[in-house]
């Protein structure tokens, strides 16, 4: 006869539930949205030599999302060399076109004839992981 006449009532409790049960976790599962991340960060100047005056020229910083969309919004902070602006750290957010531009900006203290190095360091809220980027400086 029928296949569910002779199940105790408590087995087709327990069926019942975990079926429900699956269907929400999987229901859930699926609105879930993947994480967003920071795509590619560039610089304008692959290396920039510093003045006499320990000043760099300025440049500008440019952050996509991991679609190469242009990033809006993103944190971005240099450091390195003790780099300094007016405000102290220089630090900006990307605009609508995803770049940031920096002047000027101080070195100190400088030597002649040699390399350091600026790190470009980007984060924005939401954003599962932060890209660094080195800046080549000649002393």
């Amino acid at each position: 006869m029928g296949g569910i006449e002779g199940l105790p009532l408590q087995l087709m409790i327990v069926i019942l539930v975990a079926t429900m049960g699956a269907g929400i976790l999987i229901g859930w599962m699926n609105s879930i949205e993947a994480p967003q991340s920071i795509g590619e960060v560039t610089v304008d100047e692959d290396c920039i030599e510093v003045r006499e005056d320990g000043y760099l020229d300025g440049f500008t910083v440019t952050v996509t999302d991991q679609d190469g969309n242009l990033l809006e919004g993103a944190t971005v902070v240099l450091d390195g060399l003790n780099v300094t602006n007016e405000d102290g750290t220089p630090h900006g957010k990307t605009g609508l076109n995803g770049k940031v531009s920096f002047s000027g900006l101080k070195i100190d203290p400088y030597g002649s004839g040699t390399v350091g190095f600026i790190n470009v360091l980007v984060t924005k809220t939401g954003y599962t992981e932060s890209n660094d980027v080195k800046i080549t400086v000649i002393l």
